[in-house]
């Protein structure tokens, strides 16, 4: 076999980033709570990067802040307004569930050991209020009897919200059944026995086996969904709690819109003044040596070069913010309804930028209006076969599908999906039972029997 080597010249074009064009378009992509957390990543690192910060006081006659932002500012003074206000229901403000358990435990005249006890069963409560360990394994661990184990769970399962610290469903909704006084002995079995075959819908089985009407079936159903599953979800974790802070806000000028880029929310950039001066010295200054010089020049340029990148950042995304507010003017005067077909493309060639820019620019980025607060992206819709087609439209339509079928014979996925087709949303079986969960709306089978609209 024969081999043959050549050699040819080829000429190609390849664009380089430069570490400097990196950082310009990383910044371009932060929202300002990670544009706000580099910069104070880089003060640690380069000596001649100076941060201030605006006062709240001052920013709110520049700029109009969110309820969102003016929280993440004033969280203090906010929960002193909210105590003194005897509307708000005290007991869990700005509290988290094991910290209401571990109040409730307190106030009883326990022994050490009882306490010792309670505070570790609360200490493995998750967030929607179920032990998450057995036992045994707290035996164990506490060296303590299972009796006493035991009967200081009891203790705890009387706690507020009720159905706190069982071990799983069945329990739960027993404890808060038994809270309620309710003597009825079919209820209580078919909690105890049948919660899966009901789960399943599966009425007429659970009506045979417990020698029940179906309609004797189906109330005590509606009763068992009154009741809550997840009795923890109604607290919180104050220092769990994020706060958006938007990116641009759009305030309602007569007929008009104003676009506002929430500068204040990012420190001021400068370059520390010691090291401008250090540069000014006399360059024969023995002190000083020539290593040293380029080095404080180096972190000058950095901050110099981060300052111009914080800028463009801010110019572009003003400007395709305007255009946004501009396509999008009927969103802005009435609402989510009055939402256009609009691309990242149409929007880049009219501003004339890349459409990636545009998607970087936008990505994670929030927007307040009148309505609320958006992200970005949410106003960047699709038009197929000439209707409009959010996610949030398609669920709407699904929604009302729904809501306006058959009880006795409800719909499918896949008679949603052609019903959908019909009125020129292409959209496949599997986008729909997606959508339909996302908006926790049970499956056919599980909505058979029910009465009440979605």
């Amino acid at each position: 076999m024969d081999f043959y080597f050549d050699l040819n010249l080829v000429q190609s074009q390849k664009i380089i980033l430069t570490p400097q064009l990196r950082l310009a378009l990383e910044i371009l992509k932060m929202n300002v709570e990670e544009l706000t957390e580099y910069i104070q990543n880089e003060t640690e690192t380069n000596p001649a990067l100076d941060l201030s910060y605006d006062s709240p006081e001052s920013q709110e006659h520049i700029f109009p802040m969110s309820i969102e932002t003016r929280r993440y500012l004033e969280k203090n003074h906010e929960i002193f307004d909210f105590l003194n206000d005897t509307t708000v229901d005290k007991s869990t403000l700005n509290m988290s569930l094991k910290e209401h358990l571990l109040i409730q435990l307190h106030t009883l005249t326990l022994s050490p050991n009882d306490i010792e006890i309670g505070e570790f069963l609360i200490d493995n409560v998750d967030e929607n209020g179920y032990l998450t360990i057995s036992l045994f394994e707290s035996v164990s661990f506490l060296n303590s009897p299972l009796k006493k184990v035991e009967k200081v769970l009891k203790l705890l399962q009387t706690f507020e919200p009720s159905g706190v610290c069982a071990r799983d469903l069945k329990e739960c909704l027993s404890i808060q059944v038994t809270q309620m006084d309710i003597k009825d002995e079919k209820v209580i079995d078919i909690i105890n026995n049948d919660l899966d075959d009901l789960a399943q819908n599966k009425i007429s089985a659970i009506a045979k086996k417990n020698r029940l009407t179906k309609d004797r079936v189906v109330e005590i159903l509606n009763f068992i969904k009154s009741l809550e599953p997840k009795p923890g979800r109604a607290f919180c974790d104050y220092h769990q709690i994020k706060y958006i802070i938007p990116d641009v806000v759009v305030s309602r000028v007569h007929d008009d819109f104003e676009v506002y880029i929430n500068d204040e929310a990012i420190p001021s950039i400068n370059i520390s003044g010691y090291y401008k001066n250090v540069l000014k010295e006399d360059k024969n200054n023995e002190e000083i040596d020539v290593e040293a010089r380029k080095f404080i020049q180096s972190k000058i340029d950095k901050v110099n070069w981060l300052i111009r990148c914080i800028e463009q950042r801010r110019n572009t995304l003003l400007k395709i913010s305007q255009c946004i507010v501009l396509k999008q003017k009927d969103f802005f005067r009435n609402g989510k309804k009055s939402l256009k077909p609009l691309t990242m493309k149409e929007l880049a060639e009219e501003i004339s930028v890349h459409e990636s820019t545009v998607s970087r620019s936008v990505s994670g980025k929030y927007i307040q209006c009148n309505w609320g607060v958006f992200e970005m992206k949410y106003l960047f819709i699709s038009k197929i076969s000439g209707t409009v087609t959010t996610g949030e439209y398609i669920k709407t339509k699904v929604k009302e599908i729904i809501n306006s079928e058959d009880k006795k014979v409800p719909l499918s996925d896949n008679d949603i999906t052609k019903m959908l087709i019909r009125d020129g949303i292409q959209i496949s079986r599997r986008t729909v039972s997606k959508y339909r969960i996302e908006m926790n709306i049970p499956s056919s089978a599980k909505r058979k029997n029910h009465s009440s609209k979605i």
